[in-house]
């Protein structure tokens, strides 16, 4: 399965030196799913064919990477307890107290706020210079129908 991105760079765009995570345990599988799931939405198929391609190396760096990584922890962070090789029993969501299920809430809910706002700059930025990069519909950006506002949904 090929993604834009590899594990690695992964770990370097949206990960801390300090978090005890490595490029193992991000799978390509995650990365395919951010890609699908929230890059394929904003930049069409033939954007991101033409990404996959290598096409706009500067986008890629400077907008699509940092969003895809983000996404991609985003998906990753519940599950890292149980892809350590140190996963301690107590880190079943029935056996956690309220105040570690209340962090790890919050924790999501960060992740979620800074893919979120990743995903906003890249469309913006395909917006505002659509003339560069042909294979880019704004009709078909789903950033370009609604917006999310803390869960209210917004249409334009």
């Amino acid at each position: 399965m090929k993604t834009l991105i590899n594990s690695e760079e992964v770990l370097e765009l949206a990960f801390s030196p300090d978090e005890p995570v490595n490029s193992s345990m991000i799978t390509t599988a995650d990365i395919a799913e951010a890609e699908y799931s929230y890059l394929r939405p904003i930049v069409g198929d033939a954007l991101l064919e033409a990404l996959h391609d290598g096409a706009y190396p500067t986008l890629m760096e400077e907008y699509v990477a940092p969003m895809l990584a983000a996404w991609t922890h985003f998906i990753v962070r519940p599950m890292l307890g149980l892809r350590s090789s140190t996963c301690a029993a107590t880190e079943s969501p029935h056996t956690l107290t309220a105040a570690e299920n209340s962090y790890r809430e919050r924790v999501q809910s960060i992740l979620h706020h800074k893919a979120t706002t990743l995903s906003r700059r890249l469309s913006d930025h395909l917006n505002s210079h659509r003339d560069e990069y042909d294979e880019y519909k704004p009709y078909k950006n789903i950033l370009n129908r609604y917006y999310n506002y803390g869960g209210v949904i917004q249409t334009r």
